[in-house]
C-alpha cells in the first residue's frame, strides 16, 4: 500500500491539477491522506466534494500546530502505506513517478529513501529550469545536507520504518524534508535517481529551498536542527540500530 502524505494551505489556484495527477497513478488501495491548516479560499469544500468521491482520499484538519512542519506532523501521522510520498499542494507530478520511486524501493531492500530529480515550472506550468538537481548541485550525503540540504519533500519517497524514528516532526525544524532525509543517511542507505518525476511550481506565494536566507538565519536553524538531531537519537537509540542493522544486511 502507498500513502501520499499532502499539506493545504489556501492552495485552491493550482490544487485541482496537482491532486489529479497523484490520483491517476495510484491504485485501489492506495491513499491520499491531505491535512488541511484551516483554508478560507475554498480549497476545504473541493477537497471535502472530492472525498465524497473517491474513497482513496483520506481529508483531516489540522488538530496539531498549524504551519508546515505541524501540518505535514499531522498528515504523516494518519499514513497506513508501506511507502510513503510527500506532495506540496501546487506541484504536478508526472506520469510514472509513483511506479518509478515505489519500484527502487522495491528492488533494494535496505535502501530507506529515493530523490528523484524535478523540473521546475511557473504558475502556467512553463519549464523554467530543466533540473533542480542541477541548481542545488544535489547529492547524497550527511554532512553535505546538513551545511546545504538538498532534500526535497515533493520528489521524494521513503519506506515507512523511518517515521519510527522521525516523528512526532521537531516543530524547530527549518524543514520536515531535510529532517527525513538526514535521519534517512543517518539509519542506512538511501538514494538519488536521475529521472525528473515532478515539476516543482515556483510563484509567489510558495516557500523553498531556493529562495536566499540571511547567514543569520542558516547559522540558527543548524543550530536547532543539531539539537534536535542529536536529542532524537538519544531518544531512538535503539530503534536507529535496529534501523541500521536492517540497511546493512546483519
Amino acid at each position: 500500500m502507498i500513502s501520499v502524505a499532502m499539506i493545504t494551505y489556501n492552495g485552491l489556484a493550482f490544487l485541482p491539477a496537482q491532486v489529479a495527477s497523484i490520483l491517476d497513478q495510484l491504485a485501489a488501495q492506495d491513499e491520499l491522506v491531505i491535512s488541511d491548516d484551516g483554508s478560507t479560499d475554498g480549497t476545504w469544500d473541493f477537497l471535502a466534494d472530492l472525498a465524497q468521491k473517491d474513497p482513496r482520499i483520506h481529508l483531516l484538519r489540522n488538530q496539531g500546530r498549524p504551519g508546515i512542519i505541524g501540518n505535514f506532523d499531522h498528515a504523516l501521522q494518519h499514513c497506513r502505506g508501506e511507502i510513503i510520498f510527500l506532495s506540496d499542494q501546487d506541484d504536478l507530478w508526472y506520469a510514472g513517478k509513483v511506479a518509478r520511486l515505489s519500484e527502487v524501493l522495491s528492488s533494494l531492500p535496505r535502501l530507506w529513501l529515493v530523490q528523484s530529480d524535478a523540473a521546475l515550472i511557473n504558475a502556467d506550468g512553463q519549464v523554467t529550469a530543466q533540473s533542480f538537481y542541477a541548481l542545488r548541485h544535489s547529492r547524497p550525503g550527511f554532512w553535505v545536507n546538513f551545511w546545504r540540504n538538498t532534500y526535497q519533500g515533493c520528489t521524494l519517497a521513503f519506506r515507512r520504518e523511518l517515521l519510527e524514528i522521525a516523528l512526532p516532526l521537531p516543530a524547530s525544524l527549518p524543514m520536515h524534508d531535510m529532517w527525513l532525509g538526514l535521519l534517512a543517511e543517518l539509519t542506512g542507505q538511501v538514494r538519488f535517481i536521475p529521472d525528473r518525476l515532478t515539476g516543482y511550481r515556483r510563484h509567489d506565494d510558495n516557500q523553498s529551498a531556493l529562495t536566499p536566507r540571511s547567514p543569520g538565519q542558516v547559522l540558527a536553524w543548524r543550530i536547532q536542527l543539531g539539537l534536535a538531531l542529536t536529542v532524537r537519537c538519544l531518544k531512538r537509540w535503539r530503534t536507529i540500530r535496529k534501523l541500521r542493522r536492517m540497511s546493512h544486511g546483519s
